[in-house]
């Protein structure tokens, strides 16, 4: 049976509000009644060509929506506390629906009149649950296009226990941001396969993109939704991400669940606190390890503004945890506006409430390396510290340029954890940079270096 199309205009839905400023009628009812038609066709085409205000809609199996430009779409009605968009069958386990497509259009989340979070016992039963502005528990074929979703209360996006992913040309308008209040973009729990991340552009208040196979549970509740799911991610790629002053960019997340070939390529525009926090996030010490694979990272150049988080330091890059083989290539380093740390391989953690998760990492290439310190408040501390266990790391292809001869390292170790098997330096131009390697305890136990300049 052919999906049927129909238009939104075509139905008694009066299409009366603004993607933009709101007001106008409940149009849930009469789009809802459509949308439910999947069950009797097979598949339902609905063509927004308006704005609609609505308090959360429902999608089926073999659903699109297409909006026809950014002024069609949906505004979501003051203290509807609810998602935008949710899934027709929330899963856990095995997968129920599939074949959903959101397409152009604007999706305005309200986030000035929507609660946080509900209580127990509210719309969602047996665990507290965060307001999010589109939310997928259990979907297989899911594709997200061309879409602008703006002022979420909390995540944007929620996703947990997928197959077969693909968002692309997805912008994220934060004009209503609330400081501390997990106003994160694009939020993927576990499990999950096949994850395709393309053109994110935007701001966001707290990460801008999250992959986490195992998000900790707060106060032994999830959180986020009864039905938010942890397990195993893998075959990610995240491509052109540019950021326009997010509090933090991207975190990978494993605390148990293995996160495997996950490329990111090509991210740019600026950050306050946080860059790439690939965090094994030990919540209260219970003694996770984090399982992280095979991870790439290549073409960054993102540049500073004030950090606004306090908990932890700023930094680019931040690991912990158990890593097998993880290539930074291709980084730009301009300017810095602080002494944070371009690399930093943590030892013991400074987290509040975090146990003690120093990394283990098997492999660390560092391949182009480029760093541009013009500013008026030079890198004093080193660029990169390693207060955990690298068996071996690779330095290579790196130049670093400074005016100023103020005392610093490209390289340093410190901490009891603190170990570097074998480290091979190659291609390294550096200017003003005294030591190139600071390593006071003899943390390094082998150290190869070829056509070295200062």
């Amino acid at each position: 049976m052919p999906t049927k199309v129909i238009y939104a205009s075509q139905t008694e839905a009066k299409l009366d509000s603004n993607v933009i400023t709101g007001g106008g009628t409940d149009d849930t009812q009469a789009l809802q009644k459509i949308l439910d038609l999947a069950h009797e066709h097979g598949g339902v085409h609905l063509i927004m060509d308006g704005a609609a205000l609505i308090t959360g809609l429902v999608l089926h199996s073999n659903t699109t929506i297409e909006c026809l430009n950014r002024a069609c779409g949906f505004y979501l009605a003051g203290h509807a506390n609810r998602s935008l968009i949710i899934n027709a069958n929330p899963t856990t386990e095995e997968i129920v629906d599939q074949n959903i497509s959101l397409l152009g259009g604007t999706y305005n989340h309200n986030c000035l009149h929507q609660a946080h979070h509900l209580p127990e016992g509210v719309h969602y039963s047996k665990a507290d649950a965060l307001v999010v502005a589109i939310a997928f528990f259990g979907v297989e074929n899911l594709l997200v296009r061309d879409v602008t979703l703006r002022n979420q209360r909390s995540f944007a996006f929620l996703i947990t226990n997928w197959q077969k992913v693909t968002m692309e040309n997805i912008f994220l308008e934060l004009t209503d941001f609330l400081h501390g209040e997990n106003q994160d973009g694009i939020h993927v729990q576990g499990p999950g396969r096949f994850l395709v991340l393309k053109n994110i552009q935007g701001t966001t208040g707290d990460d801008f993109i999250a992959l986490n196979a195992d998000e900790e549970h707060l106060g032994e509740k999830n959180f986020f939704h009864p039905c938010a799911t942890m397990g195993p991610i893998s075959d990610v790629v995240v491509d052109t991400v540019m950021v326009n002053d997010a509090a933090q960019i991207l975190r990978v997340l494993s605390r148990n669940s293995a996160v495997d070939r996950i490329t990111v390529r090509n991210v740019s525009g600026n950050y306050r606190s946080f860059g790439f926090y690939l965090s094994a996030w030990d919540y209260r010490g219970k003694g996770h390890r984090g399982d992280f694979g095979s991870m790439l990272f290549e073409n960054i150049d993102v540049r500073q503004t004030k950090a606004d988080y306090t908990y932890t330091e700023p930094f680019l890059f931040r690991i912990s945890g158990n890593h097998r083989n993880l290539m930074l290539k291709n980084i730009t380093y301009i300017d810095p506006q602080d002494d944070r740390y371009l690399v930093y391989v943590e030892g013991a953690s400074d987290i509040k409430d975090i146990g003690t998760t120093p990394a283990q990492v098997d492999s660390l290439l560092i391949d182009g390396l480029h760093i541009n310190d013009h500013s008026t408040t030079p890198q004093s501390r080193p660029y990169m510290m390693v207060k955990g266990h690298v068996r071996h790391m690779v330095v290579r292809n790196t130049e670093v340029l400074r005016r100023q001869a103020k005392q610093a390292a490209l390289l340093a170790t410190d901490g009891e954890y603190a170990q570097i098997d074998k480290l091979y330096l190659s291609n390294i131009i550096a200017d003003n940079l005294d030591p190139l390697i600071h390593d006071p305890d003899g943390k390094i136990a082998h150290c190869f270096s070829s056509s070295r300049f200062e």
